[in-house]
């Protein structure tokens, strides 16, 4: 069962948005995400034992998915925007290194490289979730809290409780 659609993806972001194939390329890391913050220590997946009965809630995971798919879509965007900057250096020793490029000229050809921190550090968390696998994980962590915080399963257990599922489960 897929958790949001391309459609609920377009109503909330607009047809401006991701494309179809994108969103169907995304949307399985997106509802990964989701479905590892939702599962228990016993490895029960509340989504797919309970997805919501109440439709704003079931609306909340929607949107959680939708919103992930966004974030890695951007978070895409600006790793390619960064391959696009970047340009490979040969050293006077004769090795080669990576290098942002932060202005060139045509006539005689000229390159100027980013140094420092401004070589280093994006100014959006989209920028530091780019080069810091740690602030990724924040930034995609910290979607889900703040679309599934309080937000119960069909059975009324919280999606984001982690502990022992506390229904019963029917086989």
């Amino acid at each position: 069962m897929a958790y949001a659609t391309y459609e609920d993806y377009t109503a909330l972001y607009g047809d401006g948005a991701l494309d179809e194939a994108g969103f169907t390329r995304l949307t399985w890391e997106a509802e990964h995400l989701v479905d590892a913050a939702t599962t228990g220590v016993d490895g029960v997946r509340k989504l797919r034992h309970a997805w919501p009965a109440d439709e704003q809630d079931a609306q909340a995971v929607r949107r959680c998915v939708c919103a992930l798919v966004d974030t890695l879509w951007q978070l895409d965007k600006a790793a390619e925007s960064i391959r696009k900057a970047q340009a490979l250096v040969e050293n006077a020793d004769g090795t080669v290194q990576s290098r942002m490029v932060a202005s060139r000229s045509s006539g005689s050809e000229s390159i100027s490289y980013a140094t420092g921190s401004a070589a280093r550090s994006g100014t959006t968390a989209i920028d530091a979730a780019v080069s810091d696998q740690t602030a990724r994980a924040r930034l995609l962590d910290d979607t889900v809290r703040r679309y599934l915080s309080g937000v119960p399963d069909a059975n009324g257990v919280n999606l984001l409780f982690l502990g022992r599922y506390p229904a019963k489960l029917e086989v």
